[in-house]
């Protein structure tokens, strides 16, 4: 990967607009410091200030400038094989992000300018590393605001409500049922249960279930439809499938490990 050209705080005045039908065999970085109107693959829109987006080669790129102030933005032309950092990490091409704090792009940004700048040794080596940790700490940032929209509180809900069920998990569950203890509908209980701690409350059921299935097994006192019936499936086959979904076992083959 090399960085062929790269500016940052660059500023245009308030008639700026550039439109490119190829951008050719580069990719080209862009961190907007004002609003702007930009391209992506879901068309121009206006963007505010912290809007990022890297086109891939061979796209289309429209950006213009968007009222009196003008337009100030970090760029970069990039060739190589960008690609593969992006992929790594889940960052998308041609699809705004709107980051609520961009100043370490700018500073990340600064540093890989003044390498290529001074065309120092090994300067291709820092500027891969530079935008690899843009890239992370972008994808880190959006992570962490997606978190942040949980309350604290709302988090320590949750953690008692599922405390409760894992404390009862042979109980025939059921969505409606959990939802009551959080005192919230179903369908807001689901998608906020799945938000905080990553799988759904049934799977995140069937999970703690089957881990003392596991015990149990161990312990070689309870055929295998005594232990379904005690870790809460009715059914002794689904208890089976579902027990060798998640181990790679049977419970019989499981206890002769």
């Amino acid at each position: 990967m090399k960085i062929t050209q790269i500016k940052t705080l660059w500023p245009e005045n308030e008639d700026f607009r550039l439109e490119r039908l190829d951008t050719g065999e580069q990719y080209i970085f862009i961190h907007m410091l004002t609003t702007a109107a930009l391209s992506s693959d879901n068309g121009i829109s206006v963007c505010p200030a912290g809007s990022c987006i890297c086109y891939e080669p061979h796209s289309y790129q429209f950006l213009a400038a968007h009222g009196k102030q003008g337009l100030v933005h970090d760029w970069a032309h990039i060739t190589g094989n960008f690609h593969k950092i992006a992929l790594q990490y889940g960052f998308q091409f041609n699809k705004i992000y709107q980051m609520s704090e961009g100043s370490f792009i700018t500073e990340i940004m600064q540093a890989a300018e003044l390498e290529v700048l001074h065309s120092r040794p090994h300067a291709e080596d820092i500027c891969t590393m530079k935008m690899t940790e843009l890239v992370i700490k972008m994808m880190r940032e959006i992570e962490n605001e997606k978190a942040e929209i949980i309350m604290p509180e709302m988090r320590s809900a949750m953690l008692e409500v599922r405390a409760k069920i894992h404390m009862d998990y042979s109980r025939g569950w059921k969505v409606d049922e959990m939802a009551k203890l959080a005192h919230m509908s179903p369908s807001r209980f689901y998608s906020l249960y799945k938000a905080v701690f990553g799988v759904t409350p049934k799977a995140d059921l069937q999970v703690i279930r089957l881990e003392h299935a596991k015990v149990l097994l161990a312990e070689g006192r309870r055929s295998v439809r005594e232990i379904a019936e005690l870790v809460g499936y009715e059914n002794e086959y689904y208890f089976i499938r579902a027990f060798k979904s998640l181990t790679g076992k049977t419970p019989g083959k499981y206890t002769r490990i």
